[in-house]
């Protein structure tokens, strides 16, 4: 899913914000304007922000001290203002009546990579953000602004389809000059490249490249270095960290360098929080804090899921009775933490993820599921009554296998409808976990034996072992919970790996905690208190393997 642009000059993306709240049809009229405002935007010039606002909404408001926004800056921001009023429009295919390109036909028409199409929305390549279904997302060009752009920089789009022509000549001197780098004097293909590019005029990453390309097509490449550590590595990397293997031991087994795997891994975790596909809104930090005060948010029980499913049905079995003002302040926590780490991720580099961003928002995402299991445990009677009475009868009287799936998959429905809740529309979160497993169990072709047929029900017996269900309350947990035995050793650990892990982990009451915040506790820096979380992880997991060796 492309990233969503963000304007760089503080009054166009406090205008971006603020008419996020306006109506669709309110919004495609200000897409209208942003098209016709383009081309008139000289940017020699300076312009108020009253006047940029009612260009854009046709509404002069009263500022007294208007910021001054540079037109070349103003320009620059145009198509990120106009993809964030789209994504807040939830713009479709069916709304767009005009022509328009996507950016692989971009690609090809002005013979650039997709990075320079990147690069042209920044000079003024007005965008639309077309929402796909599914939380799939496109960007569209229309043509009006394709061809208008075209006559502005036609001289740089010459420049860039002729880019890719390199005659063979000066080829086959970027390969001779290369060779000589290596052999001479020991240079990376990126070293090379960057010596090459100052001689030729060339970008450095062109060259590189090209480089690249003259490796593929020989036998003998001039450079036997891999190229850089890809997708699968990345996770790998990931899964070995949560069981707490330490970086030069990972890099050694993948024949990597370590800031090599630590870039692969960052590089991950960006694309696995945007495949994440959380609504894009930027939350109040004010609004975020308030909702994070109350004591049940701040204190969130620990939810016990039993792992026999003959318990798991008895535990549903019983109402447990759900605190309203609770249940309020927890839904619209998670609410607003949705679409906090939703925002915070669209502003994630693509090229250099921040470590720090990435861990805050994954912090975030931790404390979401706490939350939201603290709000399942309230609703298991619910959903496991629902489904019975789709069924007709007791699940008990379906085979153990069936019923393992039907109320492992009714709590995976209900917790869909937890992320789908909006709790400032009013009202408990049972009735919208009431339709959805409704829907679900009519979905379903089993049928229950009744329990007015006076003859003995069925009981599951004991013994019937089933996934743990706060395991998968949130697509996340996959690659950010550690080793679920660990919570189970916490009391044989020494103080400070407990604590570590305690923290860092949320396996308490507790909110979870950054590894900045951490290493604030532990009075140390970052770095080592990153030493000591994979230190404690394997002290933990050694712990586990030793009882279970003794068993």
């Amino acid at each position: 899913m492309p990233a969503l642009s963000k304007a760089r000059t503080p009054c166009i993306a406090r205008l971006a914000r603020e008419l996020g709240f306006a109506s669709k049809p309110t919004l495609i009229r200000h897409l209208d304007r942003i098209d016709e405002l383009g081309p008139q935007i000289d940017p020699d010039l300076v312009y108020p922000e009253d006047w940029v606002v009612f260009r854009v909404t046709a509404y002069r408001p009263n500022i007294d001290a208007p910021d001054m926004v540079p037109g070349d800056a103003l320009r620059g921001d145009l198509s990120a203002l106009a993809e964030s009023i789209s994504e807040a429009a939830s713009l479709t295919p069916q709304d767009i009546t005009q022509p328009t390109l996507s950016i692989n036909n971009l690609c090809q028409r002005w013979s650039v990579s997709r990075k320079t199409i990147e690069r042209y929305r920044r000079l003024g390549l007005i965008a639309r953000r077309l929402d796909l279904g599914q939380g799939r997302r496109s960007i569209v060009f229309p043509l009006s602004a394709v061809e208008w752009f075209e006559t502005l920089h036609a001289d740089r789009l010459g420049r860039a389809a002729r880019f890719d022509r390199i005659p063979q000549r000066e080829l086959a001197r970027i390969e001779r000059w290369a060779r000589a780098y290596h052999r001479r004097l020991g240079c990376s293909r990126s070293q090379s490249a960057l010596r090459i590019s100052q001689r030729l005029g060339h970008s450095h990453e062109g060259v590189r490249q090209v480089l690249l390309r003259i490796d593929e097509q020989h036998s003998k490449p001039i450079f036997s270095e891999p190229g850089p550590a890809g997708d699968r590595e990345g996770l790998f990397a990931i899964r070995a960290q949560l069981r707490g293997i330490e970086p030069k031991q990972i890099a050694k087994h993948l024949d990597r360098r370590v800031s090599s795997i630590g870039r692969a891994m960052r590089l991950t975790r960006a694309r696995l929080l945007r495949e994440l596909a959380l609504p894009q809104i930027p939350v109040d930090d004010d609004e975020l804090r308030e909702a994070l005060e109350p004591q049940p948010v701040q204190h969130i029980e620990h939810t016990h899921a039993p792992q026999d499913l003959a318990a798991l049905i008895d535990t549903m079995r019983l109402r447990t009775p759900s605190v309203g003002y609770e249940e309020q302040v927890r839904a619209r926590a998670v609410f607003l933490l949705r679409r906090h780490c939703g925002h915070r991720i669209a502003q994630i580099q693509d090229r250099a993820p921040s470590a720090s961003l990435l861990d805050e928002i994954e912090t975030d995402l931790r404390l979401i599921t706490m939350l939201k299991r603290a709000l399942l445990s309230t609703q298991l009677t619910l959903v496991l009554s629902s489904i019975e009475n789709r069924l007709g009868g007791a699940i008990d009287s379906l085979t153990p296998t069936r019923a393992a799936q039907l109320v492992l998959g009714g709590i995976g429905v209900a917790s869909g409808a937890i992320d789908r809740h909006d709790p400032t529309h009013g009202g408990r979160i049972a009735a919208p976990i009431g339709l959805a497993v409704n829907r679900y169990a009519a979905a379903q072709p089993d049928v229950a034996q009744p329990a007015s047929t006076g003859r003995a029900m069925r009981r599951i017996a004991s013994g019937i072992d089933i996934p743990d269900w706060t395991r998968s309350v949130s697509t996340w947990q996959r690659w950010l919970d550690p080793d679920p035995r660990i919570a189970g050793i916490l009391g044989q650990l020494e103080e400070r790996d407990r604590v570590v892990l305690v923290l860092r982990y949320a396996l308490g009451e507790a909110h979870p905690i950054t590894r900045r915040a951490l290493a604030d506790l532990l009075d140390t820096r970052p770095i080592h208190a990153a030493r000591y979380e994979r230190a404690a992880i394997r002290n933990a997991r050694t712990r586990v393997r030793e009882l279970e060796t003794v068993e």
